[in-house]
């Protein structure tokens, strides 16, 4: 069974990996890098800051920040050095397979992916704690893109992803409802 799962987990990385164009190259590593979350963790927080009294809105930071900083221990630390799973980019039957265009390959670990957990914390967190408008779940597609940034850049299998997301879903559900009842 865990070998037909990593070789459904490898033929689906390499599928998606190939679905590049030069002209995304710039875009995907964009959309991979830190930078990309200030300005909605800011939105969150003027939201936050816009809805709440100030004793709420500190509860509602304090949480969200303790979210992020289970989700990414969790994930960079405790789970990468536990399963110590390569990522494709440091394999040597895969590298000649994977789209290469001068990108970094990352630590040495790639189960689970940091940020597929740090964006489905951040957004399960925020939308479960603040009073969002339909048109804000478009925002979801931050972290899509993110994780897809992280398959075509090659750093990650989908399973890591799939992983990443549910170690970012429990620590975003943990720490809303934490919110929720204090």
């Amino acid at each position: 069974m865990i070998n037909f799962l990593n070789k459904l987990d490898r033929d689906l990385f390499l599928l998606l990996n190939g679905l590049h164009a030069e002209f995304l190259n710039k875009f995907m590593i964009a959309i991979s890098g830190q930078i990309i979350w200030v300005p909605l963790i800011l939105f969150f927080l003027w939201k936050g800051k816009k809805s709440m009294p100030s004793k709420p809105f500190y509860l509602f930071l304090l949480f969200m920040l303790l979210a992020l900083v289970v989700s990414d221990v969790s994930s960079s630390y405790v789970l990468k050095n536990l399963v110590t799973r390569m990522r494709p980019c440091r394999l040597d039957e895969m590298r000649d397979l994977i789209y290469q265009f001068g990108q970094k390959c990352g630590g040495r670990f790639g189960f689970v992916s940091s940020h597929a957990a740090n964006s489905t914390a951040l957004l399960i967190y925020s939308f479960r704690t603040l009073r969002l408008k339909k048109w804000h779940h478009a925002l979801w597609i931050l972290p899509v893109l993110v994780s897809f940034s992280r398959i075509y850049l090659g750093v990650h299998y989908p399973g890591d992803i799939v992983g990443g997301i549910l170690v970012g879903a429990m620590s975003g559900l943990y720490f809303s409802e934490a919110y929720r009842r204090v």
